[in-house]
């Protein structure tokens, strides 16, 4: 054994995008853009139509015409964020915010108090959904990399654990896209599909 998944990457789904559904029930479940210019935040509703962030708001709505675009309102995901991270503390002392709406938490001296890390991961999910309103998604794994790989493979609004004799299986069939630090648009992914190809054939 390789050690035990205990670290924790909790992650809220589409941040901004949720709070503006959470504050104004006409737009639950409708395709929401938070941006003035380019996209901010996109609800998983636009996300499915192929709305990016960062992409012009008048090119998401060509992708998504009956979207609701909302300005961005900081003090309200502020005020969210305050509130999900106070969750984090009392759940651990060991919290590493990572941004805004996301953050690593080390559970592994925790078990005899507060059950196992996925007992743990189930119980911060119900909170802030209760407590917050919000939908996150989190990845328990033994390492950082691999909690935030499996909160993004979780998505939306999941939990996923990988226990240590579980990685490669977990990682093996994943795009390498999945991996962080990669993404489709930064080049490495190219560039790692290129080293695929070459050595293929080993």
């Amino acid at each position: 054994m390789r050690g035990e998944a205990t670290v924790l990457h909790a992650d809220l789904d589409a941040f901004y995008a949720s709070v503006e559904q959470r504050d104004n029930p006409a737009l639950r479940g409708r395709p929401v853009i938070v941006g003035g210019g380019v996209v901010v935040a996109a609800s998983y509703e636009a996300k499915a139509r192929g709305v990016r962030t960062a992409t012009g708001v008048q090119r998401a709505r060509a992708l998504c015409p009956d979207a609701v675009v909302v300005p961005p309102r900081m003090e309200a995901y502020s005020a969210a964020s305050r509130a999900v991270f106070a969750i984090f503390h009392v759940t651990t002392p060991y919290v590493e915010g990572i941004s805004i709406d996301e953050a690593f938490l080390e559970v592994g001296g925790l078990r005899r108090l507060a059950g196992t890390p996925e007992e743990i991961a189930v119980r911060l999910r119900e909170r802030v959904r209760a407590e917050v309103g919000l939908p996150i998604s989190v990845g328990v794994a033994r390492t950082k990399f691999l909690a935030k790989v499996a909160s993004a493979v979780s998505k939306p609004d999941g939990l996923l654990v990988v226990e240590p004799d579980r990685e490669e299986a977990f990682l093996h069939p994943l795009p390498v896209e999945r991996l962080w630090g990669v993404g489709a648009q930064n080049g490495t992914a190219r560039r790692l599909h290129g080293g695929r190809t070459r050595s293929g054939n080993r």
